[in-house]
């Protein structure tokens, strides 16, 4: 099978499993400690591709037991990963329960240079053949580079707990995104991540793109050691015009990140 790239950025997919323990429970001792080396084989396994990244994670709720998030260059080997963790369980035992499949991905309304020449020039008042201009300019060309390399080509954070949502952006008869011009959209953008960058260091964000690909149109992670951050942030920002308006929002899923030893052991199996 011929590899399967993206033209820019890599796939992500967050799975979500239950466990049928009556079923569990009818497995004999050796079965069980099977199942457990088998799925972690799958995750160590797949730590082994190049550029490939995986997280197991304890689900808080009955929306699922546990859950995978991987990030993947290919998708063909991300696919086999799948199936394969499903395989690493006697038949029956887990189900399928969510899954939200997406591809990273930087946003249209990033800052542009010229954005930051008029600031530089009409703000600021400097020329573009002084010294301060071409020292903040270089400077801001690569942060932007940081940044966009950080988006495509991201590194799950080893934050202990994740919580992750599908949004949309509204396309109703009294407010449509998809109707605004492009720099109503920015400004409006532009104000939503002035809210998020108060909790920096609290808390990493990853934004993925999932119009064409999921029901959804993008997937929302949010890494933290302190979950009392995700429900400060979310709040905070459902306050801002493009999340009042235009922001639809899925089911939240809340986990803590365990490696499959602890993960079985956490869940009781």
């Amino acid at each position: 099978m011929e590899p399967i790239r993206a033209e820019e950025g890599w796939f992500v997919l967050h799975s979500f499993y239950t466990v049928d323990r009556r079923h569990w429970a009818k497995l004999v001792d050796s079965e069980r400690r099977d199942a457990e080396a088998s799925f972690a084989k799958v995750l160590a396994d797949y730590r082994l591709g190049a550029n490939c990244q995986v997280n197991s994670y304890a689900i808080l709720g009955h929306k699922a037991d546990f859950g995978v998030m991987m990030i993947d260059p290919e998708l063909g080997h991300l696919s086999q990963t799948e199936n394969g963790i499903l395989r690493a369980f006697p038949p029956g035992i887990i189900t399928p329960s969510y899954s939200f499949f997406s591809l990273t991905e930087i946003s249209e309304y990033m800052s542009q240079e010229k954005d930051y020449d008029r600031t530089l020039r009409e703000k600021d008042g400097l020329s573009p053949e002084s010294d301060e201009y071409k020292t903040k300019m270089q400077a801001f060309r690569d942060r932007m580079r940081f940044y966009i390399n950080d988006r495509l080509y991201p590194k799950i954070p080893e934050h202990k707990a994740i919580c992750f949502y599908p949004m949309n952006k509204s396309r109703g008869s009294t407010y449509n995104w998809y109707s605004l011009d492009f720099d109503s959209r920015k400004n409006l953008m532009a104000g939503h991540l002035v809210s998020g960058r108060r909790y920096q260091g609290k808390v990493k964000q990853l934004v993925t793109g999932s119009v064409g690909l999921d029901a959804w149109e993008w997937g929302v992670t949010l890494f933290a050691d302190d979950p009392y951050y995700f429900k400060k942030v979310v709040y905070e920002m459902r306050f801002d015009e493009v999340s009042a308006r235009y922001g639809e929002f899925g089911d939240f899923l809340v986990g803590v990140r365990l490696e499959p030893a602890e993960l079985f052991e956490h869940l009781k199996l």
